[in-house]
């Protein structure tokens, strides 16, 4: 991707996912655009076009192109975009438009590619690839590779339009954020969960976060790392909301009151009833969790089934099939790694034995709520305690 700030050149924004959506395709792209807008609204551009199965970004001399190829790689529902030219219909004038770009350019071997979805131009695509080419070959001594090239000229011709460009920088591909819906996320200070919240943006879902938290009878890191982390999330849907919630007076009523071996399932039973509220109260239809089947204790097929069954809302796990090693890889990745591997508390780590139960029954589980006495009644006291951070990006 060029680094100069040229007037009215273009990016030229393609997507892939969405122009399977049928009916329901205009709906997504304008999710789109508008995401592409959200991303792009501190920086001066002319305009964006919706146009045939694309997206048209027209710069203007003040335009920071390396800022703005930076936020569009982070748009979910774009599949690749490009740096990009209007180009003449009159094969001449074109050859010699693409050959005072590519002559600025350091390469070995090339090719030309020509996309005609107008079949009312004049040449064939291996015509326009052959003329263009020969044009390049004789002046620069450059040799074609249509295999392997080095450079590779795109020519997209379409709807009475002619745009060329060389490089392709590669999107987030998925659907736009917010397409489908809003998600609660359990967000830990961990590994699993920011990944899992990212998984469920590029599937095109708002995520709203809430973090449970121990203070003060651990430190405050977790509640640092968490928001850190919803920060560094928030360049993919623009604004976000968390919800942080002190979980120690039901913590405590649970170790009083509860067998020791259950206290882990008993505190992430109540952490899914109090996130079941907040999605309630921002109409989100499903809550996110990190959990991986078999990573640790409470993921077992059992704890698992045992720990679902206290709400009534769906529960996503997006890494349930994912060992550790490829979690680790993904949250590399989006760049979540180095925060999540700060030191911290887990609030579930607070009084938790050493030989936690992995099996758990549901009748011995409802027994030892029961002995919590009124556990709804301190629910509905940490939910008035939540403390609610506003992000947005950028």
């Amino acid at each position: 991707m060029e680094n100069s700030r040229i007037n009215r050149t273009l990016i030229l924004i393609h997507y892939s996912e969405i122009g399977l959506k049928k009916g329901n395709r205009a709906y997504f792209e304008r999710k789109l655009a508008s995401n592409i807008k959200k991303a792009l609204k501190d920086i001066e551009f002319d305009e964006l076009k919706r146009d045939y199965g694309r997206f048209l970004l027209y710069l203007n001399e003040n335009s920071p192109v390396d800022v703005i190829v930076e936020r569009l790689k982070n748009v979910m529902g774009i599949a690749h975009f490009s740096l990009a030219y209007p180009g003449s219909d009159d094969i001449d004038e074109l050859k010699e438009q693409v050959f005072e770009k590519i002559r600025e350019k350091e390469f070995s071997t090339f090719c030309v590619r020509t996309r005609r979805s107008n079949k009312q131009f004049p040449m064939t695509s291996p015509e326009i690839n052959r003329i263009v080419g020969e044009r390049i070959h004789e002046a620069l001594h450059k040799p074609v590779d249509l295999k392997n090239a080095e450079l590779i000229c795109h020519i997209e011709i379409y709807n009475k339009q002619l745009f060329f460009y060389f490089d392709r920088e590669p999107g987030k591909r998925g659907l736009p954020v917010a397409a489908s819906g809003r998600v609660v996320s359990l967000l830990s200070a961990g590994i699993d969960s920011p990944v899992s919240s990212y998984m469920m943006m590029k599937r095109g879902a708002r995520v709203i976060f809430v973090h449970f938290h121990s203070f003060p009878l651990t430190n405050k890191a977790s509640y640092h790392n968490a928001i850190k982390l919803a920060k560094k999330l928030t360049q993919y849907q623009y604004h976000t909301l968390v919800y942080l919630f002190p979980l120690i007076p039901i913590q405590e009523k649970i170790i009083l009151n509860a067998p020791m071996k259950l206290r882990l399932i008993l505190y992430r039973r109540m952490m899914l009833r109090l996130a079941e509220m907040v999605a309630q109260k921002e109409r989100a239809r499903a809550l996110i969790t990190g959990e991986s089947l078999g990573q640790v204790a409470s993921q077992t097929l059992e704890n698992i089934a045992a720990i679902s069954e206290s709400v009534n809302i769906p529960i996503l796990r997006p890494l349930i099939g994912f060992d550790k090693e490829e979690i680790i890889e993904l949250a590399r990745k989006i760049d979540t790694f180095g925060i999540s591997t700060e030191p911290f508390d887990d609030c579930c780590s607070y009084m938790v034995p050493d030989n936690p139960e992995t099996k758990a029954k549901l009748r011995e589980v409802h027994r030892a709520e029961e002995q919590l006495g009124d556990w709804k009644q301190t629910l509905e006291e940490i939910y008035k305690q939540a403390e609610v951070v506003y992000l947005q990006f950028p």
